[in-house]
């Protein structure tokens, strides 16, 4: 079986800040999450114990804040993961990671300052920071290949899924 190397072990450029972003995203929201079922508990105790449908209602406050707080930090994993795939996939950072982490962490941080938002800040300020590095990175330089016109040909075969004779 033949197998394509993935990009951050091809070339040096892939390692770095555009790795340890998305696994920082993925380890933030994971403890968003369990944090939210900590703090939560009850509250989740009592919609599942109400039978879940229908139990979150707009004047309650408390079942409604647990339940964004989880939706926000599967949206924070969802993220991350995108994140992470386009680093694989492409070798680079995309700075839009950085700008959505900036956009929702400043905010979070400015009307609630003891709070996880400043980790929001501190993620999208190192995403932007690859970014950058990574704006200097040809395609060429990104994916081990060689530029043939507008698209790059990656040196190595792609993955053969076919059973080997």
């Amino acid at each position: 079986m033949k197998a394509c190397a993935r990009p951050e072990s091809r070339t040096s450029n892939a390692r770095g800040l555009r790795l340890w972003v998305p696994r920082l995203m993925l380890a933030a929201a994971a403890v968003h999450m369990t944090a939210g079922v900590i703090a939560s508990y009850a509250h989740w105790s009592g919609i599942a114990s109400d039978g879940l449908w229908n139990t979150v209602h707009n004047d309650d406050d408390t079942r409604m804040t647990a339940l964004w707080f989880m939706v926000s930090g599967v949206a924070f994993f969802g993220l991350g993961l995108l994140s992470r795939r386009a680093v694989i996939t492409t070798g680079a950072m995309p700075v839009e990671t950085g700008w959505i982490l900036l956009a929702l962490g400043i905010p979070v941080s400015v009307l609630e300052p003891a709070s996880g938002g400043w980790s929001l800040v501190a993620i999208g300020v190192l995403a932007v920071a690859a970014s950058r590095r990574d704006s200097g990175v040809t395609d060429v330089d990104r994916s081990g290949g060689r530029r043939t016109g507008r698209t790059v040909t990656p040196r190595t075969a792609p993955l053969d899924t076919a059973p080997a004779e």
